[in-house]
C-alpha cells in the first residue's frame, strides 16, 4: 500500500524541491509537510468510491485507503497543485490540470443500487 509520505515525496519531486540526489531541498517549506496531511485527506476522500468511508490522515506513514494506481499516478499531481496555490499559480495551474486529466481517465466500478424504500418499482 502506498502511503502519504510516499505521495508528499512525489508531489516535491514534481515541484523540484529535491536535490540531485532525491533529498528534500533544505530551503523546502517546512509548512509543506502540515499543510500535505490535510489535503490529501481531501483529495483522497474526492477520490474515494462514495461507498466508503473517508479517513483523515494525520500521520504521513499512514497507508492511503487509495487504490496503488491512484495514489501513484493522480494524487501527487493534486498535491502539488494545492502546494504551490499561493506560491506559484501558473505552475500550480498546470499540476491542477494535470490531476483533473488523471482523475478523468480513473476506472469507476459501478456497484447495483439496493432499493431499501421500494421506489424502482419490483416492490409489493
Amino acid at each position: 500500500m502506498v502511503t502519504a509520505k510516499q505521495v508528499y515525496d512525489m508531489a516535491l519531486v514534481l515541484i523540484d524541491e529535491v536535490t540531485e540526489v532525491g533529498a528534500v531541498t533544505p530551503d523546502t517549506p517546512k509548512y509543506y509537510e502540515s499543510r500535505a496531511k490535510s489535503i490529501l485527506t481531501q483529495l483522497q476522500t474526492e477520490l474515494l468510491p462514495a461507498s466508503q468511508i473517508p479517513e483523515v490522515i494525520n500521520d504521513l506513514s499512514q497507508e492511503l485507503k487509495l487504490s496503488d494506481r491512484i495514489a501513484i499516478s493522480v494524487l501527487p499531481y493534486g498535491l502539488a497543485a494545492h502546494l504551490l496555490l499561493t506560491e506559484d499559480i501558473n505552475t500550480a495551474s498546470f499540476f491542477n490540470a494535470r490531476y483533473d486529466e488523471m482523475k478523468r481517465k480513473m476506472v469507476t466500478v459501478i456497484e447495483p443500487i439496493e432499493d431499501k424504500y421500494s421506489i424502482l418499482g419490483g416492490g409489493e
